[in-house]
């Protein structure tokens, strides 16, 4: 497994023809490439109150 991950995010390919193998480089490849089109949010979200109790 460990393997197969490191090859499908170097953008390696496989060399295998086991079913099992490919179905989880293809899973991995389409997370990747899911996580591409995501819009990056910069910067740091402010969504705290400050309470002062005197």
């Amino acid at each position: 497994m460990h393997r197969i991950y490191l090859a499908a995010t170097m953008g390696y390919g496989l060399g295998s023809d086991d079913p099992e193998e490919l179905s989880y480089y293809n899973k991995i490849r389409k997370e990747m490439e899911d996580m591409k089109k995501d819009s990056v949010k910069k910067g740091i979200p402010l969504s705290f109150e400050i309470k002062f109790d005197n």
